[in-house]
């Protein structure tokens, strides 16, 4: 289905000279305050390994540099002049440090690839100055009249963790399907960068097989024949050589720790056996610790072992702090028709997490090479043809739109016939297919209808780069005009007579305006990774930035920004293999959700104020909210529901045996009858109290730090645990299922016989007020509203209800795990803040955490408990006491409630499914917008003109 592109390659063979001076590797490390820059490190073998000396580490600040062909000769001109002062300036150096700030002036006189894209950046900036339109419309044809520039458009963000090699290529060649429409619109290659994530260093994909062999799809091997041989990457330079290094001071750092120093001194023998592993490592500072009083035979004292392995456990430590901000860059690129896409790829030392990878493309590459658009994507998912395109063009259709998401879809690679023959009838992927198909069909449609997206999804999603921060510099000016004529009504009635308490009134007053930098929307969204030293207030805000997606489009949408769903931009993502993977990822999703909708609802009418929205849009929010609040509530209470509803089934099946009002009503069966109702509504809570035992006790935390045994390693028994708690798991979800499937099934049955089999037409004409007859008008209308964005889907995109059909199956029989399991451990878990999914169940927020969120756990779980409790023996107690016509009173009150949020959905999505398609709908204007300029030839020519000043820029002077 996807054509296997190899990254970075290049169509002309080019000199290694000439490579590595433009697709050089660079240290970068990340500003406090945004931004970015290079880092040399010079002593990092010193010989002595004195710690002041160990890893020296000098920072630069990225160079611009402009490669075009009017500047070249004045730029090589001005560089010469400024390395020949610079050397006159060394002969009064000594000879070590002349060699090193020689080195430093050869080295970053430019940064390769990236300071050409920088310079283009500032120039951009300049042009912003000088042009500031006044209008929507005049916006519209400036940014029309300055496609022609090489400024950046575009930067695609991929982040990444453990995926092997080939996810990254099918991401890659999403992106690159792209690039025609692109060109066709006059943005060229070179204006579309892309920067991939990889969160971890030490974490990449490095498989090895059981023989000691690579993993053909590990990424080291990749770039060691690759990249680093086509940009003549050599030594200290390569990704081989800094992933080993720093997983040896790694190592090191957890061999060495105090508390193993003191065990080692204890054990004689674990200390020599330790030495002779690392000896290699050890005597070298062994040596130079003693210096000219070394002698043979004290390199197996234990005292020398134990000073060198302590100080080699400073090196390590010092080693590793001075690289938790920095990341080791490659910058590579595409080739696409003779034009150059940039790709830089970005290994951070640190394992940090997704919003640390966004964090360095935000503040850091955004910051430098400051795009129109930013997109953000996970490895793996795949965009269909034109997708990434769809979703900017849109965006530049409407300048009030400020993010917009596409149509998730899972990837699916099998033939009809293994999917005939596949041997699981029941498919958790097929089950997540479905549902991705329902939601988007349904819910996107709905929301995109009010103007707001309540999540605009990381594995794909767009947004405009100035949406961050332009409403809130606006009002941090009024502030501060407002501040400043305070104080000046202040003195003018002072009659310059100054008042000590006034004063510091004022000053304080100052201090909490927040400043103007602070107003950056991007500042919130990332602040739990900005500080290093962040401490969440309270589990609830932990819990809320599991989901900080739902908090940044509150933000966007105040200011003055609309977020749209594109229903034919596809992308193909990645599906939860089994369903443990799809329970850790939906507590993450649903755990991030409910908290992060709590502080929007708390939070939106302050920050609706400041926004220059209509009265519509601001009801339209509102409205949206308050559904998604309903929708909150009956996921909080669906065990009460569900044991309402089954309580009212078994009841309907007891009263077919007859009423206590029949002649021959037999007493003994009423007895045996409430005995078993009351069986089984007792076997449903315990299963329900199981569930949450189970998911009480499961803890991902503890499990990792599970030890072996003597006859089992720590993977087995971790296994063994975890196989324990699955299968129960499995079993208690199985039984609630069956049981939900059957009061399913049997309310399905009633609503037939009674409805469609015993209700004629004419009675439904006749006698309207009878209970039949309402519940018919309510499933026409609850399925007939719910229907029509489904059968217009089917017109314009009838693969996605041919999917919905065939997978439906799947859907409904894994439903009732979706609204058993799924919830109940999400609830059960509010204490676990890990990311779930890839691997990732450690839990690196310890330290974020107040101390009693244990307490702050068991006091939430008890508190839904008890409610569910509450509410379902209030409305069983109810019905016990056989009042006439509240059953169906209860019925058609929640069967009214419902229909009416069905029949809403249902219009705004079909409504907004209208509006995208009709000829003036957004997809009209947007193809209007594109179709109106085809600048394929001369954005063709500009590629290749620029890619040619690259080559020639950066080529060596004896060369030319």
């Amino acid at each position: 289905m996807y054509i296997s592109t190899q990254i970075g390659r290049c169509i002309v063979e080019e000199p290694d000279l000439k490579n590595r001076m433009l697709y050089k590797t660079l240290e970068l490390e990340l500003q406090a305050q945004g931004g970015l820059k290079v880092v040399k490190n010079t002593f990092q073998n010193d010989p002595k390994y004195e710690l002041k000396n160990f890893d020296i580490r000098k920072r630069f600040d990225l160079r611009p540099q402009n490669i075009h062909s009017f500047n070249i000769q004045q730029n090589l001109q001005t560089q010469k002049i400024q390395n020949q002062e610079a050397s006159r300036n060394l002969r009064s150096v000594n000879l070590t440090q002349r060699m090193v700030d020689q080195e430093n002036i050869t080295n970053h006189t430019h940064n390769g690839l990236l300071s050409a894209l920088i310079h283009e950046a500032g120039q951009k900036v300049l042009r912003q100055v000088q042009q500031e339109p006044s209008s929507q419309q005049e916006q519209r044809l400036c940014i029309l009249d300055n496609l022609d520039g090489n400024d950046m458009r575009l930067l695609v963000c991929i982040t990444m963790f453990r995926e092997p090699l080939t996810q990254l290529q099918k991401s890659i060649d999403g992106v690159v399907q792209s690039l025609d429409a692109f060109m066709k619109y006059g943005i060229a290659p070179h204006q579309i960068g892309v920067c991939v994530f990889f969160d971890g260093i030490e974490n990449i994909h490095n498989v090895i097989d059981e023989n000691g062999a690579a993993y053909h799809e590990n990424i080291i091997p990749y770039f060691k024949s690759n990249l680093d041989e086509q940009y003549g990457i050599k030594d200290k330079k390569t990704l081989d050589y800094q992933y080993w290094e720093y997983k040896k001071h790694k190592k090191f750092l957890n061999d060495y720790n105090p508390q193993n120093i003191i065990n080692l001194r204890k054990n004689k023998e674990l200390l020599l056996k330790k030495y002779k592993k690392y000896k290699d490592s050890l005597l070298p500072i062994m040596k130079a610790q003693k210096g000219y009083q070394w002698m043979p035979q004290d390199e197996w004292v234990e005292t020398n072992i134990i000073q060198a392995m302590i100080r080699q456990y400073q090196l390590s430590k010092q080693y590793i702090q001075d690289r938790e901000n920095t990341a080791w860059v490659y910058q590579g690129r595409h080739v696409y028709q003779e034009c150059t896409m940039p790709i830089f790829y970005v290994f951070k030392f640190k394992n940090g997490s997704k919003l640390s990878s966004h964090l360095w493309f935000f503040k850091g590459f955004c910051q430098e090479l400051k795009p129109d658009y930013c997109l953000l994507m996970d490895c793996g998912a795949v965009p269909a043809k034109d997708s990434i395109f769809k979703l900017i063009s849109s965006m530049e259709a409407d300048p009030k739109v400020g993010g917009v998401c596409g149509n998730m879809r899972i990837e699916e690679e099998m033939d009809i016939l293994s999917k005939i023959l596949n041997k699981h009838f029941f498919s958790i992927k097929k089950c997540q297919q479905c549902e991705y198909d329902i939601g988007h069909t349904l819910d996107k449609n709905y929301e995109s209808a009010l103007n707001y997206i309540h999540v605009l999804p990381g594995a794909f999603s767009a947004y405009r780069y100035k949406a961050f921060s332009q409403h809130y510099i606006k009002y941090s000016k009024q502030s501060k005009q407002i501040q400043l004529l305070l104080q000046n009504q202040h003195k003018n009635t002072s009659d310059n007579q100054p008042d000590v308490n006034v004063d510091i009134d004022n000053q304080q007053s100052s201090q909490q305006v927040i400043p103007e930098e602070n107003y950056n929307i991007l500042n919130f969204y990332l602040r739990q990774v900005m500080e290093s030293d962040y401490q969440y207030s309270s589990i609830t805000e932990a819990n809320m930035f599991l989901a900080e997606d739902r908090v940044l489009c509150l933000l966007l949408f105040c200011q003055d920004f609309y977020l749209k769903y594109i229903p034919d931009a596809i992308v193909y993502v990645d599906a939860c293999q089994s369903l443990i993977d799809l329970l850790f990822q939906r507590r993450r999703w649903i755990n991030g959700s409910w908290f992060a909708l709590n502080y929007v609802q708390e939070t939106y009418h302050d920050k609706l104020e400041g926004s220059s929205h209509t009265w519509e849009a601001k009801q339209m929010l509102k409205f949206s909210i308050i559904t998604a609040n309903l929708n909150q509530l009956q996921q909080y209470f669906f065990q009460s529901f569900q044991i309402v509803w089954l309580f009212m089934v078994l009841q309907t099946v007891v009263d077919s045996n007859g009423t206590i009002n029949d002649r021959n009503y037999n007493h003994i069966q009423e007895s045996t009858d409430n005995i078993v109702v009351s069986a089984i509504i007792g076997l449903y809570i315990l299963l329900v109290l199981m569930l949450v035992y189970l998911s009480l006790t499961y803890d991902q935390q503890i499990l990792n730090n599970v030890n072996g045994t003597i006859g089992q390693s720590k993977k087995q028994v971790q296994e063994q645990i975890k196989n324990y708690y699955y299968s129960r798991y499995y079993f208690v979800s199985t039984i609630l299922g069956l049981m939900s499937l059957a009061t399913v099934g049997y309310t399905v049955y009633l609503l037939i016989q009674q409805i469609i089999l015993e209700l004629k037409f004419s009675e439904f004409l006749e006698v309207p007020n009878a209970p039949q007859s309402y519940y018919s008008l309510l499933i026409v209308l609850n399925f007939g509203m719910l229907g029509l964005p489904f059968l217009f889907t089917l017109m314009t995109q009838p693969s996605i209800i041919l999917s919905v059909i065939v997978n439906s199956i799947h859907y409904f029989y894994f439903q009732p795990t979706y609204t058993h399991l799924f919830i109940t451990y999400a609830f059960c878990r509010i204490d676990d803040l890990s990311w779930g999914t890839k691997g990732l169940t450690e839990d690196n927020s310890k330290n974020k955490v107040f101390t009693d969120k244990i307490y702050k756990k068991y006091l939430f779980v008890i508190k839904w408990i008890v409610l569910n409790c509450l509410l379902s023996g209030i409305l069983i107690l109810l019905l016990r006491m056989n009042i006439s016509m509240l059953p169906s009173f209860l019925i058609l009150f929640v069967s009214v409630i419902l229909t009416v949020i069905s029949i809403i959905k249902g219009f705004l999505a079909i409504i907004h499914l209208i509006q995208f398609y009709m000829p003036s709908g957004t997809k009209a204007r947007r193809d209007k917008l594109i179709n109106r300029v085809d600048k394929r030839r001369e954005t063709l020519e500009r590629g290749k003109t620029y890619n040619t000043n690259l080559q020639q820029f950066f080529m060596p002077q004896n060369s030319r």
